[in-house]
């Protein structure tokens, strides 16, 4: 992979923050810029789950001066992405599609259990724990991560909405808080660890550690240093923190805003911040944690790098592809035919490899044709009539990590155009979807559709196939020893989407 530029845009609910790298591989780059702008985007948000137009204009603003930043630097890429304020708005389409209008940049909006997995491949690659394992926390304004992280990937992952911002608007409303506000707060961050202590009993780690501006101005307040000015590891011990929690509880807002390292916007939402850490250390049995100066950008740059360079490698079976371990779980647990869903996941990807050349489709497709395939199917646990309106809905709304909540939407409407009707401009679930995005589910949905017909009586007729292109026509050669009649009748009849989205004669030579 050649050396490259890459700004990454971490929109919180707090602020919105900047990073630069000058990238070798995904796990060599070296930070050139960093930058941020306070937005406050989570406030009154998180409660009303509404974007205002303040609001967007505000991160609209700060994304275009980033833009800008990034630009004076040459960068060949910009990643942004959205987490807990944008995420639970209900106008979450109306913010992405003003800041892309207004400034060129296309936002990602990430599952709660993906902003945990790019948080926890951060965490990891700064403290080398590709062997080992660590239990990081990641405390923001809207949501509280957990990523258990073993030999570099994800184990297991949890996202709690217990954020700075949210929590403070939610139960504190004296200056300075009464004591019962802080128990109601207490209280709340102790039934929402129920769940993942659960989930983790018996799970060992060798080191904690910890991500977010929250902590790094917590540490910087327990070491007396500027944590987000240094990267002097400075532990964070769970005695010391019990006892600067009481202080800071009984300090006015204009008293906090005093204290070394923080400024006055943090010193609104460092009571909250220091609850939670607090409290999940104690949930937890963390002695000591160790501040990490990676977060989400950092993991978003990483994971993007690793995107890049598995497009240089050779296809392989995707079904073995780690990304797709929370597919196969999800099909499980709707009790898909596992038979029929690989041996059209396998068909589907023949048929992408063949066109990929002719139609220079990229890899990253590939991945999201497969999640697809294997669940093109699930909609049969809700009702058979239907069943690809049912598959959409399913997947749209399943924990799937390494997939963005536009990359799971594109998945799901893949596997919705696995039969029926071809995408139309009163399907809103489509229309949604960008442009570039539409034109890729189309593709991806027209394979699929393919693929199905092809293994039409779940007898896996059909071994190989082959593509040839004859000016306007695309011939298509099936390769098997036994009669396929049954799915050389169902091509026939389900190919409208094909030659519609890849605009050719489809013919069965």
């Amino acid at each position: 992979m050649k050396t490259q530029k890459l700004a990454a845009i971490d929109i919180g609910s707090n602020s919105l923050k900047l990073v630069i790298v000058e990238a070798a591989a995904s796990d060599s780059f070296t930070v050139i810029l960093q930058d941020r702008e306070r937005v406050r985007l989570g406030h009154e948000t998180l409660k009303n789950h509404f974007l205002s137009a303040e609001a967007i204009n505000l991160s609209a603003d700060a994304i275009a001066k980033f833009r800008s930043i990034a630009e004076s630097r040459e960068v060949d890429s910009i990643i942004a992405v959205a987490t807990a304020s944008v995420r639970e708005a209900d106008n979450a389409h109306e913010f992405v599609r003003e800041v892309e209008a207004r400034t060129g940049v296309r936002v990602e909006v990430l599952s709660s259990i993906e902003e945990a997995r790019l948080i926890g491949i951060a965490a990891a690659q700064f403290f080398g724990a590709d062997d080992e394992s660590l239990l990081n926390i990641d405390i923001g304004g809207g949501s509280t991560e957990l990523s258990l992280m073993k030999n570099g990937e994800p184990h297991k992952l949890f996202s709690m909405k217990l954020g700075a911002v949210g929590l403070t608007e939610k139960f504190i409303f004296s200056n300075p808080p009464k004591p019962k506000e802080i128990e109601n707060l207490q209280a709340e961050i102790t039934s929402a660890l129920q769940k993942p202590l659960r989930k983790t009993r018996g799970e060992t780690w060798r080191i904690a550690t910890g991500t977010s501006g929250t902590i790094l101005n917590l540490a910087g307040l327990l070491n007396f240093q500027p944590a987000e000015n240094t990267e002097t590891k400075s532990e964070i011990q769970l005695k010391k923190l019990i006892a600067l929690n009481k202080m800071m509880a009984s300090l006015s807002l204009e008293d906090r805003a005093k204290l070394p390292v923080i400024s006055p916007q943090r010193a609104e939402v460092i009571v909250a911040g220091g609850q939670i850490l607090e409290g999940v250390m104690r949930a937890f049995r963390i002695q000591t944690l160790q501040p990490c100066f990676y977060a989400l950008r950092e993991g978003v740059i990483i994971d993007y790098l690793r995107e890049i360079e598995s497009e240089s490698l050779p296809p392989v079976p995707d079904v073995e592809d780690k990304k797709l371990r929370d597919v196969f779980a999800v099909g499980r647990r709707f009790g898909y035919e596992e038979s029929h869903a690989l041996q059209v996941a396998n068909l589907a990807e023949k048929i992408f490899d063949a066109l990929a050349p002719i139609y220079k489709l990229s890899r990253h497709g590939r991945t999201l044709l497969s999640a697809a395939a294997l669940l093109h199917d699930v909609g049969y646990h809700i009702s058979h009539e239907s069943h690809h309106k049912h598959s959409y809905y399913l997947i749209k709304h399943s924990e799937m990590t390494g997939f963005s909540e536009t990359e799971k939407a594109i998945i799901a409407n893949i596997a919705r155009y696995h039969r029926g009707s071809l995408p139309k401009e009163k399907h809103t679930d489509f229309m949604q979807l960008s442009e570039k995005d539409r034109k890729s589910t189309a593709q991806l949905g027209a394979i699929l559709r393919l693929a199905e017909a092809l293994d039409r009586g779940h007898e896996n007729h059909i071994t190989n196939i082959k593509f040839k292109v004859d000016r306007q026509n695309l011939l298509l050669k099936l390769v098997s020893d036994q009669d396929y009649t049954i799915e050389r009748q169902a091509i026939e009849q389900k190919k409208d989407l094909f030659e519609l989205a890849f605009d050719c004669h489809l013919v069965i030579s």
